[in-house]
Formats: structure tokens, C-alpha cells, sequence
């Protein structure tokens, strides 16, 4: 028996013996493995100012050496077990490792991974993995090579300095800043969503895949999430032994890495056939291609390592990923099918960003292709639309993905490649909120007129199909915009996570109002720690901040949440601040807003931006109204300023047409007043638990009025209406009694 079978018989017996498997699973994250911001890695720097680093053609060269040496495909695997594995508590869905472990920036990340693996697969011999030659410095040396490479790639981008000032000065060159944020930078979909969304991007082509590739869409990825399995139970195994205090050497964590293809093939036939001729690179004499970090590297493409009658799975992470993103490349090659491929994979983005949407606005208020009319003539079209309430999100979808010479800092290319992806959608999505600002008119595809709000609030999406790095950061520094509108720009992974956190339309709709006023003042490498920190403590500036870094390990629990996805552990998504701090009167309030007619949406998200002393002082409003009325009064109203206008909410005795025309007269008096286009209405009956018992928008253009100017001097009069300040979250109240 090899030594390969034996230790895979030991992993068997083990997870069949070890109680901790129920409630323990070991896990290789790659996504999180090491995301570097250019700040946060180390730098080599000497005293007289920073040292230059070797040329980068250098540095590759001394790691090919090393990534062919004897034994070294033995010593990356010490090295995956090293970096990527984190264990996963499966009762409550969290990693259990020590966080600074976790979200460490000295680990390597994906791309250096496959680079010490495309270096491994030029080997002339097979030595690389035949041969056990315990190492004692491998890991040291890749860590020191690649650390001078990363310093060798941020060389290019350092500024120079001012001899006399000191001041720094950039070149006005984007390329080299974006090779390091791109090749460091974060992964965005996680390890189900790749297999979730290969399925529907694929299922229109089910006929040539069975033709020309050995399955359908469907059939592929099973066999993917076969090896996923199978990994992740080893992966496992070795995790508990280790933890139990059984040493491994290098050479057993390849063993456990790896898998007989004779067990693919009679599971899934000539499909596995298949399978590995499109996504396994020969452990030998490959990639001669491969002559730098930033060129075509063959194990990216198949990232599975043919070692003969097995099959090495270094990442099972890039091979779900390339199952998501290689058979259109393949259909690509079919000049009779790719004008088809293509349709097909502009029709998959923009349906499922859709059905994405629905999950939260439900299905009446999310349309596919809204042309826009001025007259009879088409001036605009919509990809995907949801009309909430006063809301609109316009929303263009691209599948457009980042050349090979763009990601090597070519600044043309990258230009390029940003407009078709990010700048041109967004340059859409602006033109339609401006069009329909003018008041043109919304058509669905079934010939249905689409209403649109008259003072609509507008936010803008940039939708793509597949991850664009580093997109945060190049966004900030290249995007052209007109006037105050800023994009939201995910791909279909972080849409997906969002929308699955922020369950709600006021919640999902508050958190795209926080992403869009921090798109200049606030930085981050993912979307995922926006996320995080929005749910920790709201995703807003300080007021004695101009600038904000938000660093990785805000991104906890989201990463949880979603780590538990991919091993189908169920668990409710993480709770923000709002839902975790309760305040009396106002929490039930803010609850039924989001329950309520879209209308109230607005006045919902108003509220989710006030403070906390705001928001407390409201709830002793509320309340000290609610007394004073059931001692008697038959009305008493109070009014606050929000950041669209304000509301004014009244507490009668009883309801009745009588207290609903008085509370209209006071928040009419009010919006006038405060020359305000939007005031809300609340009426609130003493004698029922309800929160809201009567709601009434004014929506309308605020305009000089001699009829409105008298009206407010009336009710002035009428309800001996006074005013004051309070300092309370920076919004002032005016009560009237």
C-alpha cells in the first residue's frame, strides 16, 4: 500500500473515531488568505531612506529555483496548512482561531500561492514531489522572496520626495500603484457562491458544454464540489490529529491533499475525464509561458496538479473560482458559438442581479430592461430597476474583467479596461437618474409603464458579473463623475452577501445611502470590511475625521457568516448596531416604518441616521407627549429636523378626522417653515399599542406662498406653537403645544 493510501485510511478511521468532527471542521478559506494594502505590508527601509530592491526578474528567478528544488511541492503544502486552513465552530458558525492569526498580512496570499505553484510545475523531473527532502527554511525563504518581491512591486509606486520640503510628490501614472493593489488585493465571492452562480451562468449553454466540454454546467460543477468535500473532510482530519498532538511531515500534508483519479472516475465516469483534461496542469515540464508574476500562469487557469494516477488540490477555492469563470473562454474559441456565449453572459448578470434585488424588494418593485422615453423617442435604458417608495436604484450590469496586461500596471490597459467595466456602466446609470430627474417616462419590457417617484432619491450600481480587484481603490482614484452621485460597485458576490445581511428594504437602502457618503472618505481593501464595521457602529464619518482606513478585521462577522455558508452550516446573518441597541417608543417605531407602506421608507432611513443621544431624546419626547396627552390634552405634536426635511409627530387622544386635519396643519406649518420639499406626518392614538396609527407624506417642492405663509401664522395662533433648540445628534426640535 503507498504512503499516500495509508495516511488516507488513517484520515478515514480518524473522523469515524474523533467526537470533535460533529462540532469542529477544519477549513481552507483561500479568499481571506492575505489581502496586503500597500500601508500594511512590511517594507524594507533603512535608515538614509528606502533601500531598492532587486529586480523583480531577479526574485522570480531565485523563487523558480527554490519552488524546483527537491521535495518542494511537499513543502508548499506544509505551507497551505500553514497560511490558509482555519478552524470553523459548526454549532455557531465561527472561526474559532485567534484573530490576529486570522487576518494576519504577513500570510501569503492567493496569487502567491499560485505563482510558487506555477514555478513548481516547470520542473524537469518529477523530483519536486518524488523526493522527501525535509527543509528547514523553505517557508522562510518564500516568505523573505516574496516579501522583497511585494517591496520590488511598490517600488515603482513609491513617491518621490522634496529635497528642501520633504513633500511627496506621485507620478501621475495609475498603473504601478494598481499592479500592487491588484495582485494584493482581496477576494470578493466565497467558495458556494462560485458554485451557486457557475450553475445559472452556464445553464443556457447546458448543449455545447455536453458537446464540447464532457457535461453540462451542472455535471462539472458536482464534480467540483465532490473534491471540495473530499478536501475539506481531510483537511479536517489532519486539523483534529493535530490538534491531539500528531506531528506531520511535509510530505503526509501532500498526501493529504490529494485525491486517486480511479475514485473520480467511478464516481463520475468519463466526465471526470473530462473534468481533469479542462482543470489539471502536469506536475512537470508545463508553463514554460509562465516568465514573471504578471504573465499567463497555467495553474491559475487549472489549479489542479496531475501527479499521475492522483490529482494534487492545492486550492480548491481557485478551482471552483476558474469552474465560474473558464467556459466562456472555452466557448470563446467557438467563433460559430461565442456571439451566443456572450449574449448568454449578459443576459445571466443582469437576471440574477434581479433576482438578487427581489429577495429583498420582492418582485413588484425590481424590473429587467426599463427603456426611457422622452416622447416617442428611446433616450435611455435600464438594466435592472427597483422603484421603492421615494427610492430608486439604477442599476448597470457589465461582465467585463481585468486583462492580463492591466493587472502587469499597463496604465492604457488599465484605463481601458476601468471604462468598460466600471466608468461607462456608471456614466449610464448617471444619465438615467438625470433623465428621469426631468421627468421622462419608464417602460418595461412588456410594454407596462413604470411610475416614478416626483422627488425620487436615486442611488447608483455598478453590477458585475465577476470580481474586479483592487475595484475600491481604483474607483476612488480614476472614476470621472459629474455632480454629488457616487456608485456603489459590487460584483454579484457582494451583492449577494449584502442582500442576505440587510434582509429589509430600509436596511438594505440605509446601508447603500452610508456606502455612497463614504466613497471618498472612507478606504478600505473589501467591501466586506465596509460591511462589517456598518454593522458594528453605523458606516459614518466622524465629525473630527476627515478620513477613514478601515482595516480587515471589521470584515469578522461577515466572513463568519458566510464561511458557515460554504460549509451549509445555517445560521442568522449578524445583527447591526439598531438591532442590538433598543430605545422605548423608538425601536417599535422604527420596526413599523420598516413594515409599512414603501413610502415610509424614507422617513425610516432618516432615523437610522440619527445618533444615539438623538435617538434617546426622541424616545423622552415621545414619551413626555405621550403623558401630557393622556393627562388630558387632546393634541400634542412635536416637530424634528432630518436630513431630507422632517417629520412631525402627533399624539392625540383620540383619532378622528378632527386630529388627523391638525396634525396635517402642524407638519404643513413645519415644512413650510423649514422650506423643507419633503415632512412626514405621524399620528399616534394614546389608546392603542400602535406606534404609527395614521401616516401622511408631504411631498412636494417647497415654494414661496402667500396662502402657505398664512397658513403658518395661523397655526401658529391656533395651537400657540413655540420653538426651541436642543442639542441632541445635531438635529434641533420644535415643539408645539
Amino acid at each position: 500500500m503507498s504512503a499516500a493510501k495509508r495516511l488516507l485510511k488513517l484520515f478515514s478511521s480518524h473522523e469515524q473515531d474523533c467526537p470533535r468532527t460533529k462540532h469542529e471542521q477544519c477549513y481552507s478559506p483561500i479568499r481571506n488568505a492575505a489581502s496586503n494594502a500597500i500601508s500594511q505590508k512590511e517594507v524594507n527601509v533603512e535608515p538614509t531612506g528606502p533601500k531598492k530592491p532587486r529586480d523583480i526578474g531577479e526574485i522570480f528567478s531565485e523563487l523558480g529555483e527554490l519552488c524546483r528544488s527537491d521535495g518542494a511541492l511537499h513543502e508548499i503544502s506544509a505551507l497551505i496548512y500553514r497560511d490558509w486552513v482555519v478552524t470553523v465552530d459548526l454549532k455557531r458558525g465561527e472561526v474559532t482561531d485567534d484573530p490576529d492569526y486570522r487576518w494576519s498580512t504577513n500570510k501569503l496570499n492567493k496569487n502567491e500561492l499560485l505563482l510558487l505553484l506555477g514555478l513548481a510545475v516547470q520542473s524537469t523531473d518529477g523530483r519536486t514531489y518524488t523526493v522527501h527532502s525535509p527543509s528547514t527554511n523553505f517557508g522562510a525563504e518564500v516568505d523573505r522572496l516574496c516579501r522583497e518581491l511585494h517591496d520590488a512591486i511598490n517600488w515603482d509606486a513609491r513617491p518621490t520626495f522634496d529635497p528642501e520640503t520633504g513633500v511627496p510628490s506621485f507620478s501621475p501614472e495609475i498603473g504601478p500603484l494598481a499592479r500592487e493593489a491588484i495582485y494584493y488585493g482581496a477576494e470578493s465571492f466565497y467558495l458556494h457562491q462560485f458554485d451557486k452562480f457557475a450553475r445559472m451562468r452556464y445553464a443556457r449553454d447546458e448543449a455545447w458544454l455536453k458537446l464540447n466540454a464532457g457535461g453540462s454546467i451542472d455535471e462539472l460543477a458536482d464534480i467540483g464540489q465532490h473534491i471540495v468535500h473530499e478536501m475539506t473532510k481531510r483537511m479536517s482530519a489532519v486539523g483534529h490529529m493535530r490538534g491531539e498532538g500528531r506531528k506531520f511531515s511535509a510530505h503526509e500534508f501532500t498526501d493529504s491533499l490529494i485525491l486517486a483519479k480511479e475514485e473520480l472516475v467511478e464516481k463520475f465516469g468519463e466526465r471526470a475525464t473530462a473534468f481533469l483534461a479542462r482543470f489539471a496542469t502536469p506536475a512537470m515540464n508545463a508553463n514554460a509561458d509562465f516568465v514573471s508574476p504578471f504573465s499567463v500562469n497555467a495553474v491559475t487557469i487549472a489549479p489542479l496538479i496531475d501527479l499521475g494516477e492522483y490529482v494534487y488540490i492545492p486550492n480548491h477555492y481557485r478551482l471552483i473560482e476558474s469552474l465560474y469563470e473558464s467556459p466562456f473562454y472555452w466557448m470563446q474559441g467557438d467563433t460559430a458559438y461565442n456571439a451566443t456565449a456572450s449574449d448568454n453572459r449578459g443576459y445571466f448578470v443582469e437576471e440574477t442581479s434581479a433576482n438578487i434585488l427581489r429577495t429583498v424588494f420582492s418582485k413588484e418593485h425590481v424590473f429587467e430592461n426599463v427603456k426611457l422615453y422622452k416622447g416617442k423617442k428611446v433616450v435611455g435604458e435600464i438594466d435592472v430597476l427597483v422603484v421603492y417608495g421615494e427610492y430608486l436604484l439604477i442599476g448597470q450590469a457589465k461582465s467585463k474583467r481585468l486583462t492580463l496586461k492591466a493587472r502587469a500596471g499597463d496604465s492604457k490597459a488599465l484605463k481601458v479596461d476601468f471604462e468598460g467595466a466600471i466608468q461607462h456602466p456608471f456614466r449610464q446609470a448617471q444619465e438615467c437618474a438625470a433623465l428621469i430627474r426631468a421627468s421622462v417616462r419608464g417602460v418595461d419590457p412588456n410594454g407596462n409603464e413604470v411610475t416614478f417617484p416626483d422627488l425620487p432619491r436615486i442611488f447608483l450600481l455598478v453590477l458585475l458579473s465577476d470580481g474586479f480587484p483592487a475595484a475600491t481603490f481604483l474607483s476612488r482614484a480614476m472614476l470621472s463623475r459629474k455632480g454629488k452621485d457616487a456608485p456603489v460597485i459590487w460584483d454579484l458576490g457582494v451583492l449577494d452577501c449584502v442582500t442576505r445581511i440587510f434582509r429589509t428594504p430600509v436596511k438594505l437602502l440605509y446601508y447603500l445611502k452610508c456606502r455612497a457618503d463614504a466613497f471618498h472618505n472612507m478606504i478600505s481593501d473589501s467591501e466586506y470590511n465596509f460591511i462589517g464595521f456598518h454593522l458594528q457602529s453605523k458606516l459614518v464619518l466622524s465629525e473630527e475625521a476627515n478620513m477613514m482606513i478601515i482595516d480587515r478585521d471589521f470584515a469578522t462577522v461577515v466572513d463568519d457568516f458566510m464561511i458557515a455558508a460554504d460549509l451549509k452550516v445555517d445560521r442568522e446573518p449578524p445583527e447591526g448596531i439598531l438591532e442590538r441597541v433598543k430605545f422605548p417608543f423608538v425601536t417599535p417605531l422604527m420596526d413599523e416604518l420598516q413594515q409599512t407602506h414603501p413610502i415610509a421608507a424614507a422617513l425610516a432611513l432618516d432615523l437610522y441616521d440619527f445618533s444615539s443621544s438623538a435617538l434617546e431624546t426622541l424616545s423622552e419626547l415621545i414619551k413626555k407627549t405621550r403623558e401630557e396627552v393622556r393627562r388630558g390634552k387632546a393634541i400634542k405634536a412635536f416637530s424634528l429636523l432630518t436630513g431630507s426635511g422632517g417629520f412631525t409627530y402627533a399624539i392625540v387622544a383620540r383619532q378622528d378626522e378632527r386630529s388627523r386635519l391638525a396634525a396635517h396643519s402642524i407638519g404643513q406649518k413645519h415644512k413650510y417653515d423649514r422650506r423643507a420639499d419633503r415632512w412626514y406626518v405621524i399620528l399616534n392614538d394614546v389608546g392603542t399599542d400602535n406606534p404609527i396609527d395614521a401616516m401622511l407624506p408631504l411631498l412636494y417642492p417647497w415654494e414661496v406662498s402667500s396662502i402657505e405663509d398664512e397658513h403658518s401664522k395661523n397655526v401658529q395662533s391656533v395651537f400657540r406653537s413655540t420653538a426651541t433648540e436642543l442639542k441632541s445628534g445635531n438635529r434641533p426640535e420644535d415643539e408645539e403645544s
